[in-house]
């Protein structure tokens, strides 16, 4: 017999959890079958109830300095009570790591026999979501009921500072009006290969630095959903100072030498065009690119790799709490990377013309002049004046 709608609710599960997350995840893939998954779960509107980050970005990998997150009382419920439960109850399943910041929960599982008949990852992730819901609750429920005892116990005598109240818990007759903890849903990421494994690994461990990298160097770490360079909008992360240098060069590449037929990178014209490129970066130059063909991805990940200033085109959009891969992030982080999304990029155009379409931008962004439209005074290099205030 299904479960009815107000004892989901009353368990801290909401019913679509189940329902749309498994129809929305990959068609080729078994979910109660074998499995090795990482599973990101985001707080309701992002709040930091899990814990707050210390630590110092230059501080060294192993020491008690390095980036990390101090957990709250919810924060150790959901490690300490919450997260055994899962084996507990479904004993096919090993935790190999889990990653709490603040705001959100990364976990790392494998499935390693096929779950029970009728039950999937979507099943295990409700479950665990509506136990740390419970959990969240009593804690509201022992923070309200402390807060109006402490109230009531007030005498002559210098009266404690009284503990901010929290949002109160309904009575068990309205308990389907209590609010979720989580964020509707769940992101998966199926992983299949020991590569893919290592780092996804890395990312999560690296999750506190790369949180606090962005709070303290926030001039290197941008994330504008609408920029206009030019006559262009984008969405942009990274090192928006880049916009400001007045010397950037496009990287261009076809795919073939149109006089020889040769893959380009293979043409002695390409080797002298693009040691002269990366010759002119490392005088400062900022090279243009969205790295589609060879010629131009060798380009731009030698100077990434190199620490050379590089603006990115890419055709995956930019959104509010996107992040690059770890090696892009670390340029991002050195002052030294902007990778932009043109909004108005069509999806549904050819690659060869998506191609030409972000090549075309990339010559416009190196000839663009019109600073006005870009509000620069508000990502200016640390300790450099804006020529263009007073003219806005």
């Amino acid at each position: 017999m299904p479960t009815p709608k107000e004892e989901l609710l009353r368990r801290g599960l909401h019913p679509h959890d189940i329902q749309q997350n498994q129809h929305r995840r990959a068609d080729w893939q078994d979910y109660g079958g074998t499995g090795l998954y990482m599973v990101t779960l985001c707080i309701e509107g992002r709040q930091g109830l899990f814990g707050h980050l210390e630590g110092d970005i230059r501080a060294q990998r192993d020491s008690a300095a390095f980036p990390h997150i101090v957990p709250s009382a919810l924060g150790r419920a959901v490690l300490e009570e919450e997260l055994p439960k899962i084996p507990y109850y479904y004993p096919q399943v090993e935790l190999w790591k889990a990653a709490l910041m603040p705001d959100h929960l990364h976990l790392l599982f494998y499935i390693r026999e096929p779950l029970p008949p009728g039950k999937h990852l979507g099943h295990i992730i409700s479950s665990f979501k509506g136990g740390c819901s419970r959990a969240w609750w009593a804690q509201q429920q022992a923070q309200t009921t402390a807060t109006q005892g402490t109230a009531a116990d007030a005498t002559g005598t210098a009266a404690p500072v009284p503990i901010p109240a929290p949002t109160p818990v309904p009575a068990a007759s309205a308990a389907v009006k209590r609010p979720p903890l989580f964020e509707r849903g769940y992101h998966d990421r199926i992983i299949r290969r020991p590569g893919m494994l290592e780092n996804i690994k890395r990312y999560m461990a690296d999750n506190p630095l790369r949180a606090l990298i962005r709070r303290q160097l926030p001039h290197l770490m941008e994330r504008r959903l609408h920029l206009r360079v030019g006559a262009h909008d984008y969405a942009a992360f990274g090192a928006l100072f880049l916009l400001k240098r007045a010397e950037k060069e496009q990287v261009f590449y076809h795919r073939r030498d149109k006089t020889t037929g040769l893959p380009t990178e293979l043409t002695d014209s390409y080797r002298q065009q693009s040691e002269h490129q990366l010759s002119e970066a490392r005088e400062g130059v900022v090279l243009v690119s969205p790295s589609i063909s060879k010629g131009e991805s060798l380009v731009i990940k030698t100077a990434i790799d190199e620490g050379l200033p590089v603006i990115q085109l890419q055709k995956e959009p930019i959104e509010r709490y996107w992040k690059p891969e770890r090696h892009r992030f670390e340029a991002c982080a050195r002052g030294t990377l902007l990778i932009l999304y043109p909004q108005e990029l069509d999806a549904e155009v050819t690659d060869y013309a998506r191609f030409h379409r972000l090549n075309d931008l990339a010559a416009e962004i190196c000839d663009c002049t019109d600073t006005t439209l870009l509000n620069v005074g508000e990502f200016l290099e640390p300790g450099s004046s804006d020529p263009t205030e007073g003219k806005r």
